[in-house]
């Protein structure tokens, strides 16, 4: 069997470990508050489980990083979170922030491993993606026991396979109607990302109101309006095919202004939840057959991309936009 020991970690390996540090660290500060503030007990053992989880993944990918010499990346610690501050979110919001945690921890964990040549660092990924099923598992049956899980609409499906008989199916015009119903693969995403985008607004909504910079409260207003006129403007293409939009549980935010979070760590969820969006737009442009639904995506993209852009801007105005590892010098 081949060793590693003599074997560096490629750019893509670096990357992959670079950025889940990073990712950990934040995931355990929001955990740690969540922890603090929780008050339903099965909520909290899943809250648990989440954050002891991460706390091993973390130490796992900080040896492997060590062993190679990469700096660690400074990232998030305590200082980024007061679990002292007043309540902000319930705990069923809580349990929607983990399951789109470890939602965004399976599609992630996956891509990294098959990124990955080495064998040890391909075990760390297909034992990270193993831990991130289980907690959404385990995330899921505790709102599904409680009566919480928003699950995709149901459908009447036609009673035959068949084929697309003509192109105007792509243009969202059945053959005996005006417009025809989204399909299966179509809704499924738009349900995802109206989910998603409930979870980025009630974020951006707490944010807003306990950030301590200015720019930074002004940010996230922005950022919240992005997110309620997506939910708005995908929710229209379910009630025309006649399906229930997702209605949000227990998303609202408390009244308190007293911070949780560093604004640096508030600054690094949004960019954390662009790329995620982005990402699920781009699958979702990709899958989706309706041209109609093709340009809503594209739409969505290009105002994501100058969130994500204003979010960049605005944390290396503060020092705050911490640089991955990159070559310095160079190679003969």
């Amino acid at each position: 069997m081949c060793s590693h020991e003599n074997i560096k970690l490629t750019s893509s390996e670096m990357a992959s470990l670079w950025n889940d540090y990073m990712n950990h660290t934040h995931s355990i500060c929001i955990l740690d508050y969540f922890i603090a503030k929780a008050e339903d007990v099965e909520v909290l053992q899943v809250l648990k489980s989440a954050y002891q989880m991460i706390e091993r993944m973390k130490g796992a990918c900080k040896q492997l990083l060590q062993a190679e010499q990469v700096p660690i990346p400074i990232a998030f610690s305590s200082q980024d979170v007061d679990v002292n501050a007043p309540r902000l979110f319930s705990d069923t919001f809580s349990l929607m922030y983990v399951k789109n945690l470890s939602r965004a921890m399976v599609a992630s964990s996956g891509l990294m491993f098959t990124m990955s040549t080495r064998k040890d660092v391909r075990e760390h990924f297909k034992e990270f993606l193993s831990n991130a099923t289980n907690l959404f598992d385990e995330v899921s049956d505790l709102l599904l026991e409680k009566g919480l899980y928003t699950r995709p609409p149901f459908i009447d499906p036609k009673k035959r396979s068949d084929f697309i008989e003509d192109k105007e199916y792509l243009n969202g015009i059945d053959l005996f109607s005006d417009q025809r119903f989204l399909n299966t693969i179509e809704i499924s995403h738009i349900f995802a990302n109206i989910e998603a985008n409930v979870i980025g607004h009630t974020l951006t909504k707490g944010f807003a109101q306990t950030a301590d910079i200015k720019e930074v409260r002004a940010f996230m207003e922005n950022a919240g309006q992005l997110s309620e006129e997506i939910v708005n403007s995908l929710t229209q293409f379910l009630i025309g095919s006649q399906l229930p939009a997702p209605m949000a549980s227990e998303t609202q935010v408390f009244s308190s202004s007293h911070a949780p979070f560093s604004d640096r760590l508030m600054m690094y969820e949004i960019t954390v939840l662009s790329a995620a969006g982005l990402s699920d737009y781009a699958t979702s442009l990709a899958t989706s057959m309706r041209n109609d639904l093709k340009r809503q995506y594209m739409d969505l993209i290009n105002d994501t991309s100058k969130i994500a852009k204003k979010a960049e801007r605005l944390m290396i105005d503060h020092h705050w936009l911490e640089q991955p590892p990159q070559q310095d010098r160079i190679i003969p």
